[in-house]
């Protein structure tokens, strides 16, 4: 599952030369009409369904499905929607968001059709997540929240919330979320104010277990000339016009970055001590084994 808002959508228009491995062992799940027919399985493609352009969950796939047994293959499902978050609208906020609970009913949708037209066992491997600019001071409010709002009341609660509610999701469910463009982070931070957001987004895995982040600090804030924009400069902030969305070929170096997170959440059976997120009432967790297998 890949949720959150634009940059989990490959909102992007650079196009690519790309040659993509398609295979049918790699779906993608149309839970809405809108290019296909609702509640339908088609072959992944770019872009997959409720994606823009390039995105981050078809490098996943290519990599996760290397790793499984033979005739095994992967369903991605991806419910992300631009401009959303937990601030004001409440999108994503745990269990009543419009979106989470939109969310739930796409993956109940998933369940029903695999029972009826492919047939087979199905588990739930992991969750993708990438949101955070809406929070970050990216909204017309222009108010950003601290680390202690973003990380425990807003994405821990929505962790447990999809871990708890999902067909086949546990506790050891893998959440892989991933960090902001730099650029876009390292402009407005000190006016808008990102390091809250920014740093709950890299703390995920002092809150909650089986977690890691998809490191986006790989990439330099302007490209070599020293001037322009390291990101899409034609797919801007609808708020601020800023320069907020990953290019494709990030998008594409960002699955690689979340199959590197997903590494180490599936390690992760406890979470990493942290002073700041204890102040934040946050609890240290347990679990035997994170779940990621088939």
């Amino acid at each position: 599952m890949i949720g959150g808002q634009s940059n989990s959508r490959g909102t992007n228009t650079e196009p690519t030369n790309l040659v993509w491995n398609t295979t049918d062992y790699i779906q993608s799940f149309c839970w809405m009409s809108q290019g296909c027919d609702a509640n339908k399985f088609v072959p992944a493609q770019v872009p997959l369904f409720n994606e823009n352009n390039v995105g981050f969950s078809q490098t996943y796939a290519n990599l996760l499905l290397q790793t499984l047994p033979e005739n095994h293959g992967v369903i991605l499902i991806n419910t992300g929607v631009g401009g959303t978050g937990f601030f004001e609208t409440g999108d994503w906020t745990a269990p009543n968001g419009k979106l989470v609970q939109q969310s739930v009913q796409a993956m109940q949708d998933l369940q029903t059709t695999f029972t009826k037209t492919l047939g087979g066992n199905i588990s739930f491997h992991s969750m993708l997540w990438h949101q955070g600019e809406h929070d970050a001071g990216d909204n017309f409010g222009f108010w950003s929240a601290d680390y202690c709002t973003y990380l425990m009341t807003d994405l821990s609660n929505l962790i447990d919330y999809l871990r708890g509610t999902f067909q086949g999701a546990s506790a050891g469910t893998p959440f892989l979320d991933g960090g902001l463009l730099p650029y876009w982070v390292d402009q407005v931070n000190g006016t808008n104010g990102t390091a809250g957001v920014m740093d709950a987004i890299y703390g995920l895995n002092t809150s909650r277990v089986c977690t890691a982040t998809a490191d986006s600090r790989i990439f330099t804030d302007f490209l070599p000339d020293g001037v322009t924009p390291n990101g899409d400069p034609n797919a801007r902030s609808g708020v601020s016009h800023d320069v907020i969305h990953f290019n494709s070929t990030q998008a594409v170096l960002m699955g690689y970055q979340y199959w590197a997170a997903y590494q180490n959440a599936v390690k992760l059976t406890t979470t990493v001590p942290s002073a700041r997120t204890q102040a934040c009432g946050g609890s240290s967790l347990t679990v035997d084994q994170c779940v990621s297998s088939l």
